[in-house]
């Protein structure tokens, strides 16, 4: 059986193409049978790193997401990869804190430790279709495709090139590397739950502030925590402010989505109010 290496993930098979609703989105195909084998923390000691096998299943119908680990013989489930990536985390969390260890603080971007993020994985992912009958991935790839090339048709004057960071990937594109969610927290990230303790702080003191969240129920595709004031890149894709502040920053201005430049100041916050105006074009990742 060949097994295409993708930097830390190896595609074990791409599975089939299911091509109804639920099986793919704006953002991605989730083929029936799809797995792949990613390194991560070991829940039973997290200082060293274990495979986990990554797989998807079918329930009611439905893609159902699962992740497999030798040393946890229960497998951990859930309706989207980032929903069984927090059960891991959480319980390698729990680990830490038996051992009077500090917890992990960073997140682990589901979709990305799913491997389908990797550019070779969503090559082979892509080659099940080749007819588009996932239409709406297709779309949206197209928007994308364009976006691109505008960009660089906009931006063909020559660029000083930016001094590379000592945790720079040597990958083509800058994007946000597992890595840079693994092992590279140094406090940063704590001023994504800004907003969220801001409105605690106000209620301790008696102070009632309206949240205009128009999307409470939401779940941030970078933090995987409810989404706090939902601001949407000008792709479509959702995440909170503070997590595009991070994101942006770590980054260097790159999209972790589209891997094209974005900017704080392309970014439009969403409210109750506004929120009707996007509400069609949205992203929404699993």
């Amino acid at each position: 059986m060949n097994r295409s290496k993708v930097k830390k993930v190896v595609l074990v098979k791409p599975g089939v193409l299911v091509p109804k609703k639920g099986w793919f989105n704006a953002g991605y195909i989730f083929p029936k049978g799809y797995e792949a084998v990613v390194e991560y923390k070991s829940i039973t000691d997290p200082r060293t790193k274990v495979p986990y096998t990554c797989s998807i299943k079918t329930k009611e119908g439905r893609p159902w997401f699962q992740l497999q680990s030798r040393e946890v013989p229960k497998p951990f489930c859930g309706k989207s990869p980032t929903a069984c990536w927090k059960q891991v985390l959480d319980a390698v969390n729990d680990t830490l804190l038996r051992q009077g260890d500090g917890v992990v603080r960073t997140q682990v971007a589901g979709p990305e430790y799913f491997g389908l993020n990797d550019p070779r994985i969503v090559e082979e992912i892509e080659k099940l279709d080749t007819q588009h009958l996932c239409a709406e991935y297709w779309k949206e790839k197209e928007h994308l495709i364009q976006a691109r090339i505008t960009y660089e048709k906009t931006n063909q004057r020559t660029t000083r090139k930016r001094p590379r960071s000592p945790s720079s990937s040597s990958d083509s594109n800058a994007a946000i590397t597992a890595d840079s969610f693994q092992d590279n927290y140094k406090g940063a990230w704590s001023c994504i739950e800004r907003h969220s303790r801001y409105l605690k702080r106000n209620q301790m003191c008696g102070l009632v502030i309206m949240d205009d969240n128009p999307m409470p129920d939401y779940t941030d595709p970078i933090t995987m925590q409810t989404i706090e004031m939902p601001a949407v890149s000008p792709y479509g894709h959702v995440a909170g402010y503070y997590t595009w502040v991070q994101v942006l920053k770590e980054s260097r201005g790159i999209c972790p989505f589209t891997k094209l430049p974005l900017t704080l100041e392309s970014l439009t916050k969403l409210t109750k109010a506004n929120y009707h105006r996007y509400e069609k074009s949205l992203i929404l990742l699993p």
